[in-house]
């Protein structure tokens, strides 16, 4: 029997970690130690990049649940390759708040892999698939709160699943010079607004000398940018210790005598300090990429989202890095029209966009979570104002990027080649993060040096 087979990954760049993993796995048709054995009825295994191809008879879609936006894309993508007859293999973390009818309305649903499976994913997808329909009828008796709670209860002190270094991985990214690693898995946080910890449990933080391996391994693979991720990324440690060592474990990777950089992603303020980004101008493999998840200004919305800093912290960290770094591109998020934000609210989250003129800016609509403390919260924003705020602040972010976009021409600048044509090469700026930023597009005159090739560096100039 064969398994041609291809893989969609939604979204989140932590889950793609997870399907590099997974593909590998299969591929290698190589279960992840559960206790089950593992029947591989199948002789023929491939894997090919293109998920619409016609040899291809099986489609993992691994899944995103965060934003309401993000499951709807999630129930588009389903849908839409359901239609072209692929059999679909659903993953994660789309399954907690999954629409049912829209699951049984599905005609070629292969299986289905919720979250609390992720460590037997390989097991699940080659196990006995005659219980699909009835797997459906208990997700269907299970209530989105039920079932978080259930996990909750039973998983209140759970460790959140972690691949090994050892353990080898498809690298998607690769051939663009750039992989992602997770230094720990999941979250300790609990923010009002967010159900993570319910779904994906509690903080694992990988061990030092894995993350290290694991980085040797993929820059010998002539990965250039080690992309550092986590749900919190500046915690790491913390779940074991009490204690944040995540300078400790950069000061390693610094160690490493190979040629790559690497960035740092998902630096929340909490415990983030002005000492620790003073050790930062020391590494000379770090990238100033500054990503700190802010989600507003206002100290009373950010008491309301369950975030532990103030407006002052905030200021005292932006202002640092401004001074300090030459070079540094500044990335946030903002959570817009969160409950109480009124005219005030709002105008300080406007005046602080003007003020630090960030390079990039991931800007979210509230929405109520069912299961956040946050869904119970008062005084919401009506939808008329709320279109009104996010044309404003659109407007806003926009002139601050085109100015920032008119100060680059005629400059010179290195970059990665993520694709090229007969008369342009998009590059991705050195400075700019894959997958997030926008990539620059250069016509081949104004390629200064270097060849021209995918994942290749090039100098170039913007006219």
């Amino acid at each position: 029997m064969k398994f041609h087979f291809s893989v969609i990954n939604l979204w989140c760049t932590k889950n793609l970690v997870d399907l590099e993993f997974t593909v590998w796995q299969i591929l290698s048709k190589k279960g992840t130690g559960t206790k089950k054995k593992v029947p591989v009825p199948f002789f023929d295994i491939k894997f090919f990049e293109d998920p619409l191809s016609k040899k291809v008879e099986y489609l993992i879609i691994n899944t995103c649940w965060f934003l309401s936006s993000s499951r709807d894309e999630a129930e588009e993508t389903i849908k839409y390759y359901d239609d072209l007859w692929k059999k679909i293999i659903l993953m994660w973390c789309y399954i907690p708040v999954r629409d049912d009818d829209f699951l049984k309305g599905l005609k070629n649903l292969y299986k289905i892999i919720p979250v609390e499976k992720s460590e037997s994913t390989v097991d699940e997808i080659f196990w006995d698939t005659k219980i699909i329909k009835s797997k459906i009828q208990d997700f269907k008796e299970w209530k989105l709160d039920n079932y978080l709670k259930n996990l909750e209860r039973l998983n209140s002190d759970k460790k959140a699943f972690v691949w090994s270094w050892n353990m080898p991985r498809f690298p998607f990214n690769s051939p663009y010079s750039y992989e992602f690693v997770k230094i720990a898995e999941w979250c300790d946080n609990r923010c009002s607004f967010c159900i993570i910890p319910k779904i994906r449990w509690n903080q694992t933080s990988r061990p030092i000398d894995d993350i290290i391996d694991e980085i040797k391994n993929l820059v010998n693979l002539w990965v250039k940018e080690i992309e550092i991720i986590s749900q919190d990324t500046t915690r790491y440690w913390s779940d074991l210790y009490w204690d944040v060592k995540l300078f400790e474990l950069l000061e390693e990777i610094e160690k490493i005598d190979l040629d790559f950089r690497f960035r740092l992603f998902y630096l929340y303020p909490d415990v983030l300090t002005l000492k620790h980004l003073e050790k930062l101008k020391n590494f000379k493999k770090f990238i100033p990429y500054f990503d700190l998840p802010v989600q507003h200004i206002n100290p009373k919305i950010l008491k309301r989202m369950g975030r532990f800093y103030d407006d002052k912290h905030i200021f005292a960290l932006f202002d640092f890095i401004k001074s300090e770094f030459k070079d540094a591109f500044l990335h946030t998020n903002f959570i817009v029209w969160f409950p109480w934000e009124w005219k005030k609210e709002f105008q300080d989250l406007l005046d602080f966009a003007k003020k630090y003129e960030f390079d990039s800016v991931s800007m979210f609509g509230y929405h109520d979570e069912k299961l956040a403390w946050s869904s119970k919260l008062d005084q919401k924003v009506d939808d008329k104002i709320i279109a009104k705020r996010v044309k404003k602040m659109s407007l806003i972010l926009n002139k601050i990027y085109d100015k920032k976009e008119q100060n680059r021409i005629w400059k010179e600048f290195i970059g990665y080649v993520y694709d090229f044509d007969d008369k342009n090469v998009h590059i991705r700026w050195e400075y700019k993060a894959p997958e997030l930023d926008e990539l620059d597009i250069v016509s081949l005159e104004n390629i200064i040096e270097w060849k021209v090739e995918i994942g290749e560096k090039v100098r170039y100039t913007l006219k």
